[in-house]
């Protein structure tokens, strides 16, 4: 059975990558698409790291060119392992094949909250692949609210290896490294973002010998899943400037996040997929919730975990582990075949011409495309003068 996966960022790619390793008897294939958004060399070989992929050449394919590469591969699962956007056309490209392949999709990382806009995005799904119960009940709600027609099954993220870590892991006596890991999207507020930074200086002063390593997972100019207005090597450059943060006190480092979670280290992060990565390792991790816990900064999973802190913690080196009753209804989940058997049964189905025509579907949803894309390319003055023409209450006589 052939899957193919079709990635438009590094940490799409890095997920797609780790899952299809983890499908027996598949003949699996990662693709790139050419978007804005596509990765670097060094972001590809820091997503692949690990996996069957890591020496290998990935495929790039540009997005005109997406539905002809497709049937020429004549997949019978197409895993869209990408933003909403690029979903919605893997999908209509891949429903307009002779062949028609089950439609996939999923996110790299935690999903909540789940949203109606990007449940909208995969309206031509077969499958969509949740990674808790949570968010499989989430997501299922959401489904029904835009009359979505999906199957959701749970599936561990593949980067999680452990059956299930220690539910009270000691502490290292010193934790020599604290790694802080960003989240693109929160806090969007530079201000707060200098606060975090500031308190991994506080800890690296307090502890001679130690570092503090803010792990980025792009370089300047580069591009990530999310756009990232003020990122933190800009804002750090600018204290060490002012003088607020000494020169060696916090450092900018890139790579696989695996290089970063060794013994001895310890993770701090606002809301990023990496905490669950390090829980994974048993490493001591903290969720700062100095700016709120709520699905807006997208930590509200984290509540009840046993591991919320402060920017106070993170200075003195204060850190937890969470529950094992957290763990067990979050994420760490033990390990089986739904994904695998629910890919299988699609693949199957796939075959043997029993899946649903969705060329006309797929036809309305390369119009939304399209119509997106131009509104994309359309001066905002332009877009708000269209809207007030548009929407203006008609005065009737």
């Amino acid at each position: 059975m052939r899957i193919v996966a079709v990635s438009d960022s590094e940490s799409y790619l890095k997920w797609a990558a780790h899952t299809l390793d983890g499908l027996e008897g598949f003949d699996a294939r990662p693709w790139l698409i050419d978007t804005p958004i596509r990765p670097t060399a060094e972001q590809v070989a820091n997503a692949l790291a690990g996996t069957t992929w890591e020496d290998l050449r990935i495929p790039l394919i540009d997005r005109s060119q997406l539905a002809r590469e497709l049937s020429v591969v004549a997949p019978d699962v197409v895993l869209a392992a990408s933003t909403g956007p690029v979903v919605q056309q893997v999908f209509a490209s891949a429903a307009g094949l002779e062949h028609r392949p089950g439609l996939v999709s999923g996110l790299p990382g935690v999903g909540l909250p789940a949203r109606r806009k990007g449940m909208e995005y995969r309206r031509l799904g077969d499958l969509f692949i949740a990674h808790s119960e949570h968010e499989r009940l989430a997501y299922e709600a959401v489904a029904r609210k835009c009359e979505v027609p999906v199957e959701v099954v749970v599936a561990r993220l593949p980067m999680l290896t452990s059956p299930l870590p220690p539910c009270a892991a000691a502490p290292a006596a010193r934790i020599d490294t604290v790694v802080f890991a960003p989240q693109a999207k929160v806090p969007a507020d530079p201000v707060q973002r200098e606060e975090i930074l500031l308190a991994l200086a506080s800890f690296a002063r307090s502890n001679p010998g130690a570092q503090a390593i803010v792990k980025v997972r792009s370089r300047p100019g580069e591009q990530e899943t999310h756009r990232e207005q003020f990122t933190y090597a800009a804002l750090l450059e600018r204290l060490v400037s002012t003088g607020r943060i000494g020169p060696d006190e916090v450092t900018v480092g890139i790579g696989p996040m695996s290089r970063f979670l060794q013994p001895g280290s310890a993770l701090v992060t606002v809301s990023s997929t990496a905490a669950l990565e390090s829980i994974d390792r048993g490493l001591p991790t903290l969720i700062v919730s100095d700016f709120g816990v709520s699905d807006e900064l997208l930590n509200a999973v984290f509540e009840g975990s046993g591991i919320l802190g402060t920017l106070a913690d993170v200075a003195a080196g204060r850190f937890g582990f969470p529950t094992r009753a957290w763990l067990e209804a979050n994420y760490f989940q033990p390990a089986d075949h739904r994904l695998h058997d629910a890919l299988g049964l699609l693949a199957t189905r796939a075959r043997e011409h029993q899946l649903s025509d969705l060329r006309r579907a797929a036809r309305v949803q390369d119009l939304r495309r399209l119509r997106a894309e131009i509104r994309t390319l359309t001066p905002d003055p332009v877009v708000r003068a269209y809207r007030r023409v548009r929407y203006r209450p008609v005065r009737r006589a």
